[in-house]
């Protein structure tokens, strides 16, 4: 559809549904927790549908092993003890999470045969020092972070109060027709996003195993109010690369030296010239650089974190491999070594396009024009919620990643980031059409 023929997605008209989801998202938007230590998230959620009468899990009975970039035990220990401090020591579901392990998944049996769904929300916030000036709408309606240098800039509080509102819609649809919708829902509160750690985890899951319909969805993202249906998204490799040389004095002896400093900046230069990609779009930066020397000596250890993206994982797997051939060239111009560390990875995924037509099919049904409908979109961001999509759909299985679109003041990861709350409601509105088509 032309954009002079496309609207906006009108204002949701349930005031009371989105009164309620809102004083869920502010209060978690208050307490943001980041990747991996999300246990007065975890608590919260777990409380709130074991009271709705779902199975709960939460916390360590869902790892299989330890995670790859789990935060050290100081982190989880101190993270712990804040959501102690706010919640209580001895909150029932705060304790699944003492071992240090994060995340939930509720599972809701309808009692009439159909199929098992499943429907994935991420709850991690981001290191970001959040707005504290009146203009910005958490500050001046007074729920603006309480964690110093810890945000949810992203929407996942959003996500989580979705989430929720769904499970209340899914219990609260069976009590008013006990033949609302069929089959069984497993709804995944996943932790760490940011860092593509716990889609990996949560892809291993007995639970997901058993879906045969699965939904993600994010908001924000396009800049409009609008629904998007089938949202793809870059796949990514975030790696860590360290540079050792030889030092010497600067002035008295720099010949002697090996500069790893210099080595990582010709490497850093390059990786920027890299050609991009005629099978899709490609993203290559560096995030950081750290060189831990005095002023007037060669420095013979240096390290940087970068990352390549691709439109799908053979674009983006090409850009790492000549990435590669970089470091190893500029740690050869310099006569030092290059030694580079897998951080994380995200992949990227199709989505299933019968289920796409069907939800078009079923939204005018909710209210939701056919002209604030944009039914594709490539997200030049990564999402690890494509690892449990990927193994929906090699099981045989149907899934998609939908936006819930917006403008974003100050736009995601920014100090300002702020979302339309009425967005929430729709959010449980279209999602719960999944268990309908």
């Amino acid at each position: 559809m032309a954009d002079r023929e496309r609207i906006e997605l009108p204002r949701h008209q349930n005031n009371t549904l989105i009164a309620e989801l809102a004083a869920i998202r502010r209060d978690l938007h208050q307490y943001p927790e980041l990747s991996w230590l999300e246990y007065r998230s975890s608590a919260i959620i777990a409380e709130r549908l074991h009271q709705l009468g779902y199975s709960v899990v939460a916390g360590a009975d869902l790892y299989q092993s330890q995670p790859h970039n789990w935060p050290d035990q100081c982190q989880r220990d101190a993270a712990w003890q804040l959501a102690a401090t706010e919640l209580g020591h001895d909150h029932p579901w705060l304790q699944q999470c003492r071992s240090g392990y994060s995340g939930v998944v509720a599972t809701l049996d309808s009692g009439n045969p159909g199929p098992c769904l499943g429907f994935r929300f991420d709850i991690d916030a981001l290191p970001i020092s959040e707005a504290n000036d009146a203009e910005h709408a958490p500050k001046a309606l007074d729920f603006v972070s309480r964690h110093a240098g810890v945000m949810h800039a992203c929407g996942h509080d959003g996500h989580i109060s979705a989430g929720i509102g769904l499970a209340e819609k899914l219990v609260c649809a069976l009590h008013t027709d006990a033949k609302a919708w069929s089959g069984k829902v497993h709804l995944f509160f996943q932790p760490a996003e940011e860092v593509a750690g716990g889609g990996h985890c949560f892809a291993a899951l007995p639970q997901l195993q058993e879906v045969q319909r699965f939904a993600s969805f994010h908001l924000g993202i396009t800049g409009r109010r609008e629904i998007v249906l089938d949202a793809t998204w870059l796949a990514a490799r975030i790696v860590d690369v360290t540079f050792s040389g030889h030092s010497s004095h600067a002035g008295n002896a720099p010949q002697d030296g090996h500069n790893a400093l210099l080595a990582s900046c010709t490497a850093i230069q390059n990786l920027y010239a890299l050609p991009r990609h005629s099978g899709g779009m490609t993203r290559v930066n560096v995030g950081r650089l750290h060189s831990h020397n005095a002023h007037n000596v060669i420095s013979d250890r240096c390290e940087f974190r970068f990352e390549v993206r691709g439109s799908n994982d053979a674009v983006c797997d090409d850009l790492l491999q000549r990435a590669q051939a970089v470091l190893d060239g500029a740690a050869s111009m310099h006569g030092c070594t290059a030694t580079s560390t897998a951080v994380s990875r995200f992949e990227s995924q199709d989505n299933h396009q019968a289920m796409v037509q069907r939800l078009q099919q079923a939204l005018p049904a909710i209210g939701i024009p056919e002209a604030a409908l944009r039914l594709s979109y490539q997200v030049p961001a990564s999402e690890d919620a494509t690892s449990m999509s990927r193994v929906v759909q090699q099981n045989g299985g149907q899934a998609t990643h939908m936006l819930i679109a917006c403008n974003t003041r100050g736009g995601h990861h920014n100090p300002r980031f702020d979302f339309d709350e009425d967005l929430l409601a729709w959010a449980v509105d279209v999602l719960y059409l999944v268990t309908q088509i």
